[in-house]
């Protein structure tokens, strides 16, 4: 006998097929996913340190535009807020803000950061150093002339 064209036995895949491919992806992913895993506290503490970097790039922009002084002011190990100077005294103006899970500000709190002055330098150049629960650090610097970095 011939076979017609287009049986339901010429098409598709069968169902051992298909729990074959599904048993090696999820061999594969037993694998990776404890590698992947152990990556997320040096992700996260990478992440921190863009974060703050940006946040005191964007204090540096608002106390240029605005013209007055402002500043970070870091409430808890991980947490923080932006500071406006308002008659001589600092103030909050946004936040709190958190960095990422595990990371945390070393040093005592609460902690404030150089003041951005009204053209865009610092009174004094700051460091401030993140921590991960692996014990990794990452510091985000800024110097004299307001430049931020992470280092």
């Amino acid at each position: 006998m011939r076979k017609q064209k287009g049986t339901p036995s010429d098409h598709g895949f069968t169902v051992i097929e298909l729990m074959v491919v599904l048993a090696v992806a999820v061999i594969v992913m037993g694998v990776a996913l404890p590698n992947m895993m152990s990556w997320l506290p040096t992700y996260r503490l990478s992440a921190g340190a863009r974060q703050l970097a940006g946040d005191l790039q964007l204090a540096r922009m608002k106390a240029i535009s605005q013209n007055t002084k402002y500043r970070l002011k870091f409430t808890t190990a991980n947490s923080y807020e932006f500071e406006k100077e308002s008659g001589g005294t600092f103030s909050t103006e946004s936040g709190p803000f958190s960095l990422p899970d595990g990371i945390t500000v070393t040093g005592t709190t609460p902690f404030t950061t150089s003041e951005f002055q009204a053209r865009g330098t610092v009174n004094a150049g700051g460091v401030i150093t993140l921590k991960n629960i692996n014990n990794l650090e990452k510091t985000v610097q800024v110097n004299i002339v307001g430049r931020v970095a992470i280092l």
